[in-house]
């Protein structure tokens, strides 16, 4: 679970000035945030976006509060023109937050972060369209994490040590273990797309599915578990790497 870390939390300085910014307020017991965008050199279409997630973490273990240091911010790039429709900003973003752990940790704050992000981009992407540079968006996050029952003070501390979000990886035999399925409408599989990357199933297609029934591109789960044990959906988790 993600709490509110209650105070202010800042960490870049810049001398170039911001062509949008953003402070979240804390919604449903999540972190507030802040967004900032700048433009940077480029020409249309194949203009730069570069997105820098940087976040720090206080864990509340057992009556303590163990704060970690700023992480290095997470550095991704893409083209302006990955960023004209809403399909592929929501992908471009999801594959963010995907590829930093965001969703490992906890999923619901990281589709409430995703929806929040794509709209931040309307403003930004149209002012670099008409002035033909790119873009560099800055987020940074404070987060307070609660562990589960599940948890130990072990696995609490460890976390966030590769620079991801703290999600625990899942071992390499469970992932060997998921069965592999043919998606076929009207069939068994309940989803009709795959939640990770967003994309519908085509008919016939193989899937990947967790114990607990939910299905996802074989591609997409296998990422996803390299960074956490838990279902992108209902959180059943299956052994981790750490597990003897």
């Amino acid at each position: 679970m993600v709490g509110i870390k209650p105070s202010s939390f800042t960490r870049l300085k810049c001398d170039k000035k911001a062509i949008a910014t953003m402070e979240t307020t804390p919604v449903h017991g999540h972190a507030d945030w802040v967004l900032r965008a700048y433009q940077t050199q480029g020409t249309p279409a194949s203009a730069p976006v570069v997105i820098k997630l940087g976040y720090t973490v206080m864990h509340i273990v057992e009556g303590r509060v163990v704060e970690e240091p700023p992480r290095a911010y997470h550095t991704f790039v893409f083209t302006l023109g990955d960023f004209l429709h809403q399909t592929s900003r929501r992908r471009a973003i999801s594959t963010v937050l995907l590829r930093a752990g965001v969703y490992g940790y906890d999923i619901c704050f990281a589709g409430w972060m995703e929806r929040q992000l794509v709209a931040f981009c309307n403003d930004p992407v149209e002012m670099a369209l008409n002035s033909g540079n790119g873009i560099e968006m800055i987020v940074d996050v404070p987060l307070a994490h609660f562990p589960s029952d599940e948890e130990t003070s072990s696995d609490v501390e460890g976390v966030g040590e590769d620079g991801d979000f703290g999600g625990i990886p899942a071992s390499t035999d469970a992932v060997k273990e998921l069965a592999v399925v043919k998606y076929e409408r009207g069939g068994d599989v309940r989803e009709e797309s795959c939640i990770i990357c967003f994309e519908e199933f085509d008919e016939g297609v193989e899937v990947t599915r967790m114990p607990c029934k939910h299905a996802f591109h074989g591609g997409c789960l296998t990422r996803w578990l390299e960074s956490s044990h838990v279902c992108p959906l209902c959180r059943h988790a299956i052994p981790a790497s750490a597990d003897p």
